[in-house]
C-alpha cells in the first residue's frame, strides 16, 4: 500500500473500534459522526460477514431518531437498516464466505421506510431474508423512504478477478464517507441454534416444523398473498407454541416429534421459538473453519486490502469490529485468535493512519 501523505495530524486519521456484540458498532459510528471524523450522510460500509445482519428490528420509525431508545431495541441481526432510515448509511458492500446462503449474490436497490397502516420501520424487498420475518411492507405503503444500495459479492469470486465496481466504490469514495467493518465470524462461524441440537436429523425435523411456504416475489398478486401467507405464519406459530407448552392437543406428526427432542434433551423452547418464527429456506450458515483454513482466509484477507484500498490512502475513515462469540457465532476457541490476526493485518497496512484502538468489550 502507498504510503504517500505519512504526516497525518490525529484528526486525519481513523479509529479502530473492536465490540463483543455486532449490533455494539452502531453507536461508535454515531459517536464518530458526533464528532464529524466520518460524515454525517452518504456513507459506505464494507461489511464482511457471515450475515446480512440486514433484518429490520420490530420498533416504530419515528423510534429511530431516538438514539437511546434505538439501541435499547437493537439485536446483532437488525442493527444497519436503522442507520439507512436515519439518513446516515447509503451503501453496503456485504463481502460474503461462500457458507453464506441468505442472500444471493448480486446488487439490489432496498427502499426503507415508515409503514403507514402500522407505524413500523418496514422495507419493500421481496427477498425470502425479509418476507420470512415480517419485514415486508408495499412500497406504497411506505412513507419517508431511504434507499439501500446494496451489493452482495462471494469473496473468492472478487479475488480471483478485480471487481470494477467495488473499486470504483472505494477508490471514488471521500474517506470520510468510508466504514469497514469486520465480523470475526467470516473467518469461521457456527449456527448456534443447530448447536441445541443433538445431531442434524433433529434440526431437520424442527426446520420442518418452522418453515412455512416460499413465495414467487415476481407473482403480480404477491402483496395478497404475502398478507394471507403471513396471517397463516402466524396462526401456524400460535399453533406450534401452544402444542409444545401443554396447551393444546392439536398437531402434526412432526410437532409430536419435536416436542419429543425439546423435553428429552432440555432445549429452550423460548429461543428456539423466536428463531423459528422468522427462519427461511437459506438457514444460518455454519463452517468452522481448520487452522489450515484460517490460514489461507488470512492471507486472502490481506490480499484484498491490497488490492481494493491501494489507491485509496489512508485507508477508511473507521474500521469496526465485532468478536460475536459470546452468543456462540464465532467459535469462542478461535476468536482471539482471529482477532489478533485480523489486527495484525490491518496494523500493517494501515499502521501509519490508525489513530486509537479502542477494545470496547
Amino acid at each position: 500500500m502507498s504510503e504517500k501523505n505519512l504526516k497525518l495530524n490525529v484528526s486525519e486519521k481513523f479509529n479502530v473500534y473492536i465490540v463483543e456484540d455486532h449490533n455494539d458498532v452502531l453507536e461508535y459510528i454515531y459517536k464518530e459522526i458526533g464528532t464529524k471524523r466520518i460524515k454525517f450522510s452518504d456513507l459506505t460500509m464494507i461489511h464482511f460477514d457471515s450475515h446480512p445482519d440486514l433484518s429490520l428490528p420490530d420498533i416504530n420509525a419515528d423510534h429511530v431518531f431516538l438514539k437511546q431508545k434505538l439501541f435499547d431495541n437493537l439485536s446483532i441481526e437488525n442493527w444497519i437498516c436503522p442507520s439507512v432510515y436515519a439518513g446516515h448509511l447509503a451503501n453496503l458492500v456485504w463481502i460474503k464466505p461462500f457458507w453464506s446462503k441468505q442472500i444471493e449474490c448480486g446488487i439490489y436497490k432496498i427502499n426503507i421506510g415508515k409503514d403507514t397502516k402500522s407505524g413500523m420501520i418496514r422495507c419493500d424487498s421481496r427477498l425470502e431474508y425479509f418476507t420470512s420475518g415480517n419485514m415486508y411492507s408495499p412500497a406504497q405503503d411506505l412513507v419517508n423512504l431511504k434507499t439501500l444500495n446494496l451489493y452482495v459479492c462471494e469473496f473468492e469470486q472478487i479475488l480471483c478477478s478485480k471487481d470494477e465496481f467495488l473499486v470504483n466504490l472505494i477508490t471514488k469514495s471521500d474517506r470520510k464517507n468510508l466504514i469497514l467493518d469486520i465480523d470475526l465470524d467470516f473467518f469461521s462461524t457456527q449456527n448456534p441454534f443447530l448447536q441445541m441440537f443433538k445431531n442434524i436429523e433433529d434440526y431437520t425435523v424442527f426446520k420442518n416444523v418452522y418453515l412455512n411456504e416460499q413465495l414467487d416475489k415476481l407473482d403480480p398478486d404477491f402483496d395478497s398473498k404475502f398478507n394471507e401467507n403471513n396471517f397463516k405464519r402466524e396462526k401456524k406459530m400460535d399453533k406450534i407454541k401452544k402444542f409444545i407448552l401443554d396447551e393444546s392437543t392439536i398437531s402434526t406428526k412432526d410437532m409430536v416429534h419435536l416436542k419429543e427432542i425439546i423435553y428429552r434433551d432440555k432445549i429452550d423452547f423460548e429461543i428456539l421459538h423466536l428463531y423459528g418464527s422468522g427462519i427461511d429456506s437459506a438457514d444460518l450458515p455454519h463452517h468452522v473453519s481448520s487452522n489450515i483454513e484460517l490460514e489461507d482466509f488470512f492471507n486472502k484477507f490481506e490480499n484484498f486490502l491490497n488490492i481494493y484500498f491501494e489507491d485509496s490512502c489512508p485507508g477508511p475513515g473507521l474500521i469496526t469490529i465485532a468478536r460475536s462469540s459470546l452468543d456462540d457465532y464465532c467459535p469462542i476457541s478461535q476468536v482471539n485468535l482471529i482477532q489478533d490476526r485480523t489486527l495484525g493485518i490491518l496494523g500493517k497496512l494501515f499502521k501509519n493512519f490508525i489513530n486509537k484502538i479502542n477494545y470496547v468489550y
